[in-house]
């Protein structure tokens, strides 16, 4: 996989790459929507979601032509050639299907398919069709400049050989609206076909793979614990885009923390999955990701990424982007007074508005936006294909496949670059 792609600003591109959008929900216009209309090489053209309040509204904030409720209507009447699709994830196959076989690119919002099978399925379309089609999420994967650094450094061999590796959930040490799940949004998080929890959160998955590698086997213990939830009612995110007025403002996540959640749901899908991945380069290694319903005591948060090699140390956090320690100096850029290869933070989090990455930070909405459009223009694959996305889907069914059987699974995919 060649991560190396010549850098062409959007303004000098010849032409604007007309997109629809299918799914204007929190996702849509708090990320995708506004940073779209701000590229010079791309036009809104369509957006279409099942409540009219909200297309109009997207039509009203970020100036798409044409509104539709039918998403099928708009990929067969809408002069697009780009969808990106936002919706919850039991639509994803058909609608990343519908949109190929219509000759659309596609930017598929996580997860790529909740099993193998219709993970496949996009991917035999995919290369029957040669149309681009980008698996979220980006975040912590080789377009991220970083995380291709920090995989150079591992395959020169600044670890050693592989020990193990830990990814836990880190818990917020004070009130947070993602304490006992989301928010909002029973079909995307809470229904049966949402795939749960370690479906939304394939960050893991991806963070792993790109920095050790392909998966071999997966071993999983997943279940619900807490089936009665409540969320917001859907009805104040309505209104919410309503008294809008700045497309650049539209982050729901400032207004939705102080809402009472006062509408009953239920937890149809497993809501805390323990993954244990041996990987194809002989690291081992666990990931876990609940939701805790408290905060956690001051000081004891814990989750990063750690991967620990029989000659060196790769740890994220402690106010760093990522650091190193090795025996094998020589094969870092530097090394600091403490010992340690630190990457700075480019950003101030402490000033970020969650779950907006401060300004500087890497923000995977917009580079894999950006990352497409360029695809696009370029005819060529996306770095995040429908392979890789097959990949990462297949470790977390894999995961929920092993705990419905107790055996261990093993992996019929497999990616590299």
């Amino acid at each position: 996989m060649n991560t190396e792609r010549p850098v062409i600003p959007p303004e000098t591109r010849s032409r604007r790459i007309k997109v629809g959008v299918v799914g204007c929900g929190v996702v849509a216009t708090a990320y995708y929507l506004p940073y779209l209309r701000r590229q010079p090489d791309a036009e809104i053209v369509a957006v279409c979601d099942t409540r009219p309040a909200r297309t109009a509204a997207c039509v009203r904030l970020f100036g798409a032509k044409e509104a539709y409720s039918d998403y099928y209507e708009m990929i067969r009447r809408a002069d697009i050639e780009c969808v990106f699709i936002l919706t919850a994830p039991g639509t994803h196959v058909d609608f990343t299907l519908a949109a190929l076989e219509a000759g659309k690119h596609v930017l598929l919002q996580k997860p790529m398919a909740l099993d193998l099978a219709g993970a496949e399925r996009i991917v035999e379309a995919t290369r029957r069709t040669r149309l681009k089609v980008l698996v979220e999420p980006s975040d912590h994967s080789p377009i991220d400049p970083v995380y291709a650094h920090l995989r150079d450094l591992i395959r020169k061999g600044v670890l050693g050989e592989p020990y193990y590796f830990n990814l836990m959930p880190k818990g917020p040490e004070h009130e947070h609206p993602s304490l006992g799940g989301n928010p909002y949004g029973e079909g995307a998080f809470y229904a049966k076909d949402s795939g749960g929890i370690l479906f939304d959160f394939p960050y893991g998955p991806t963070q792993i793979v790109t920095l050790l590698g392909p998966c071999k086997r997966v071993s999983g213990n997943a279940r619900c614990a807490k089936p009665d939830r409540a969320i917001v009612d859907d009805r104040h995110y309505d209104a919410f885009l309503e008294q809008c007025t700045d497309p650049d403002a539209c982050n729901y996540w400032t207004l939705v923390s102080s809402l009472p959640r006062d509408r009953p749901v239920q937890m149809q899908a497993p809501d805390t999955v323990f993954c244990t991945y041996d990987l194809a380069e002989g690291w081992h290694g666990v990931f876990h990701t609940p939701r805790i319903f408290l905060p956690t005591l001051k000081g004891t948060s814990y989750g990063d990424f750690q991967a620990f090699g029989t000659e060196g140390n790769l740890v994220f956090g402690a106010g760093y982007r990522a650091s190193i320690i090795s025996h094998h100096r020589a094969l870092l850029p530097h090394v600091d007074d403490d010992g340690w290869y630190h990457i700075p933070e480019t950003a101030d989090w402490s000033r970020a508005t969650w779950p907006i990455p401060p300004e500087g930070a890497f923000n995977y909405y917009h580079e894999s936006t950006r990352h497409l459009l360029d695809c696009i223009h370029d005819d060529v694959d996306p770095i995040v294909n429908v392979e890789w996305g097959r990949h990462i889907t297949e470790m977390m069914w894999g995961a929920i496949e092993s705990s419905r059987t107790g055996r261990v699974y093993h992996m019929t995919t497999t990616v590299d670059w």
